[in-house]
């Protein structure tokens, strides 16, 4: 049987490699023996990570700034990436998840979320999977999270892109089967990353995944997500899946009227 790395590699190409769950992964192949092609904004978070996984694991490291919101993002990696046989793909990068009413959001905010968590990963799954297909091996893990298993008001378009992630990857865990190319997607809770101090430690989180491609479509990661995305898909009609997780996001922020959970009032009608 093909070890890890013979499956999956030689190289390894990791966005949104800088923090959080891309860093994490980033050391987690670089024990199991991957090249790293890491690609994030930030130069210099990627050069202390790549001189630390040089040094501990004896990788090679390809660095690869990268503004995934310009308009060239993937020639730029494409390019970078130069004669290296990507192997494994980990769709990471990803927009903030935002709450809050989608009518106070800029038309700007709205559209850099698709981008990011739509055209980014569509376009990179894409590109590196129809390689992999070509050479008959290889593995992608597109990072969902588990917001896309159903409809969450307040975080509208945040929980919609998710939603197309899941889906998207799925379809692709069948499509590329065939030719030797494992799919996951992985669907996180809330994670302890940069941008949240509570929920999952990270670790197990890549872990799982990791340890889960090629022998599932879907992943989501931790026994109470799993419990909460099983009620709300499953115990619940759709109805009440939109009243349920809207009134959670209404009331932690502060719109609901106080005696009727099955309303609301904007911020301006509660002042008035």
């Amino acid at each position: 049987m093909a070890s890890f790395a013979e499956k999956y590699g030689p190289w390894a190409l990791i966005t949104g490699a800088s923090a959080g769950i891309g860093k994490e992964v980033a050391k987690q192949l670089a024990e199991r023996g991957l090249n790293l092609a890491l690609v994030a904004r930030r130069k210099e978070k990627l050069e202390e990570l790549a001189a630390n996984l040089e040094k501990n694991y004896g990788v090679k490291i390809k660095v690869i700034p990268c503004d995934l919101s310009s308009k060239d993002f993937l020639g730029t990696i494409d390019q970078a990436c130069g004669g290296l046989e990507i192997g494994m793909l980990i769709n990471n990068a990803g927009s903030p998840s935002y709450r809050g009413s989608i009518l106070d959001r800029s038309a700007e905010e709205i559209s850099n979320t698709i981008h990011f968590n739509v055209h980014v990963q569509a376009m990179l799954a894409y590109h590196f999977g129809k390689k992999m297909a070509q050479r008959g091996r290889g593995g992608i893990i597109q990072v969902a999270s588990i917001t896309g298993h159903f409809s969450m008001p307040h975080m509208t378009e945040y929980s919609a892109s998710k939603g197309y992630q899941i889906q998207f990857g799925e379809c692709l865990h069948y499509e590329l089967k065939k030719f030797g190319v494992d799919v996951l997607v992985l669907s996180p809770g809330a994670t302890k990353t940069e941008r949240l101090d509570f929920g999952m430690k990270v670790e197990p989180v890549v872990r799982a995944g990791l340890d889960n491609l090629g022998k599932r479509p879907s992943l989501i990661t931790g026994m109470i997500n799993w419990l909460i995305v099983f009620r709300t898909r499953y115990l619940l009609t759709r109805k009440g899946v939109i009243r349920v997780k809207g009134d959670m996001q209404a009331k932690s922020l502060g719109l609901m009227r106080s005696q009727d959970n099955e309303k609301y009032q904007s911020d301006e009608a509660l002042e008035t």
